[in-house]
């Protein structure tokens, strides 16, 4: 065997490793959003947990923030996590108030890199066994400030245009978006394979 395919046999196993069930323990739940329905929460790691678990899979991994944007009151982050010569980006957002919302924007961000090796992607897939939802929304409000925020600052980070896409999908502006759709079209840019 060459030492490509040894490389590759690696890589595999690893995002194998970081693909399995989290343990109960792990799993946190936070107030995901809050609407006329009150408050919907959702399933989620700590970034400390995240960094454990990459530590304890694959020592040898890293992480770096690639960008930092600041649209109105909020902050968006790009921060890209490598493991094994292999690159995955995640965008996070936070309020711009305060470093309590840029902390919260990176690990956030690094986080999402982390989902894209497979580390505890079943808590953000839709009707996966780990996510629970306390509460249903209609979907039916406009889109937040914080969708918007994470809608710009992903095709930025893509160098996609975000209002031609979310007009491919939809036919609309991004700001002219419902709750639901703006989620849909943040699923889309976040899953858009940008050719180097």
């Amino acid at each position: 065997m060459n030492a490509l395919a040894i490389e590759e046999k690696e890589f595999r196993a690893i995002l194998e490793e970081l693909s399995k069930p989290l343990p109960e323990s792990a799993i946190h739940q936070r107030v995901g959003w809050v609407d006329s329905e009150g408050e919907h929460w959702i399933d989620y790691i700590d970034w400390q947990t995240a960094a454990d678990i990459l530590d304890r899979v694959c020592g040898g991994w890293s992480y770096e923030v690639r960008d930092v944007t600041v649209i109105n009151d909020m902050v968006a982050v790009t921060a890209a996590i490598t493991i094994k010569g292999v690159t995955r980006c995640g965008v996070g957002v936070g309020s711009a108030m305060d470093e309590k919302g840029i902390k919260r924007g990176e690990t956030d961000a690094l986080r999402r890199a982390a989902v894209k090796f497979g580390l505890a992607r079943s808590l953000y897939q839709r009707g996966g066994a780990k996510r629970r939802i306390r509460a249903v929304s209609d979907g039916q409000g406009p889109a937040t400030e914080k969708q918007l925020a994470a809608i710009y600052a992903i095709a930025k980070a893509k160098s996609l245009d975000a209002p031609l896409e979310s007009h491919a999908l939809f036919r609309e502006e991004p700001e002219k978006l419902t709750r639901s759709l703006a989620s849909e079209l943040i699923d889309h840019l976040r899953n858009v394979r940008v050719r180097a």
